[in-house]
This record gives C-alpha cells, sequence and structure tokens, in this order.
C-alpha cells in the first residue's frame, strides 16, 4: 500500500523499542499507531489494527 500512495505521502517505519525518544516525542501509546503530518505537524492519528480502505481514507486527508 506504501508504494500505491508514495506520491501522496511518505511513509515510515519505526521501531519503537529502538526509537523510544520518538516514541516519546509522538506519544506512542498502542501499536499499530499511524501519525499524520502536515508541515512537520500532526494533524490525525489512527491507532490499532485499521483495515486498508481506512488506512487509504485516512492518508488521504
Amino acid at each position: 500500500m506504501s508504494e500505491e500512495l508514495s506520491s501522496q505521502v511518505d511513509f515510515y517505519n519505526v521501531d519503537v523499542k529502538i526509537q523510544e525518544e520518538m516514541a516519546q516525542k509522538f506519544e506512542v501509546q498502542g501499536l499499530p499507531t499511524l501519525v499524520l503530518l502536515k508541515n512537520g505537524k500532526e494533524i490525525d492519528r489512527l491507532v490499532g489494527l485499521a483495515k486498508e480502505e481506512e488506512i487509504k481514507i485516512f492518508a488521504n486527508q
């Protein structure tokens, strides 16, 4: 799916056990967590398992 949406959004996979500082910065409370940023600011967040269609709608905001 990241390839399909690559012209619209950038996806980054973060291992919160290794990059604890990043997890704290974005206040990750549950996994998986998708954080949508625009111009460096969080505009939305999706926590927990989601269907592919939900992720596409989320990414197209």
